[in-house]
């Protein structure tokens, strides 16, 4: 029987619960210190950072290693439950997020 493939995963995240009714928008300073969650992390600190959490990420990353893929961390934000998250913010993670993938590539997958 042939050996599976390996494949190699890009593994990011990027979570926030919008209350239209909060009094303030999430800046970047909530997405550092997490709010309850990992604070932001990066590249291979997204897996530490999750492991063991009730989160998605740490599913995904704990399933693809399982499976023998390489899993690679990408960015995994997460902010309090606020209102809107201020664009700054969200350009600066998203394009944070971009750019670890372009330096990955190439890659079989993303999950985020």
């Amino acid at each position: 029987m042939p050996a599976q493939p390996q494949w190699s995963i890009a593994v990011g995240g990027f979570q926030h619960e919008t209350n239209t009714f909060a009094p303030s928008k999430a800046e970047y300073a909530a997405f550092v210190s997490g709010g309850g969650f990992p604070g932001i992390c990066f590249g291979h600190g997204v897996a530490e950072a999750v492991a063991g959490a009730n989160l998605p990420a740490a599913g995904a990353f704990e399933v693809f290693r399982a499976a023998g893929h390489r899993a690679i961390g990408l960015v995994w934000a997460a902010a309090s439950p606020s209102a809107h998250v201020r664009r700054e913010a969200y350009e600066q993670i998203a394009g944070e997020m971009v750019a670890r993938l372009n330096e990955a590539l190439p890659v079989d997958g993303v999950y985020l």
